[in-house]
């Protein structure tokens, strides 16, 4: 799917990066337009970023009415050690 050619097609300005040089420059100039602008960025989806040796903590809500939630609750905070 060419989705900068979609945003053409519809009436942006799109600018296409292909380096992080192009990406600042074109960030630069899309300040100076008064219409929609886009910036393509091609990227390779299959390319893999390193792994950073970490994860988010995103714990069960604290406070809830349902059961399944709460119990969620009680289990997130005894793997936690709270």
């Amino acid at each position: 799917m060419d989705l900068a050619g979609n945003a053409e097609s519809l009436g942006a300005k799109v600018i296409r990066c292909r380096t992080i040089d192009a990406l600042r420059a074109g960030l630069e100039a899309a300040k100076g337009e008064d219409a929609t602008v886009v910036l393509a960025i091609e990227v390779d989806r299959y390319a893999g970023v390193p792994d950073y040796g970490s994860w988010w903590d995103v714990p069960v809500a604290e406070v809830s009415e349902v059961e399944s939630v709460r119990e969620a609750r009680r289990a997130y905070e005894e793997a936690r050690g709270l």
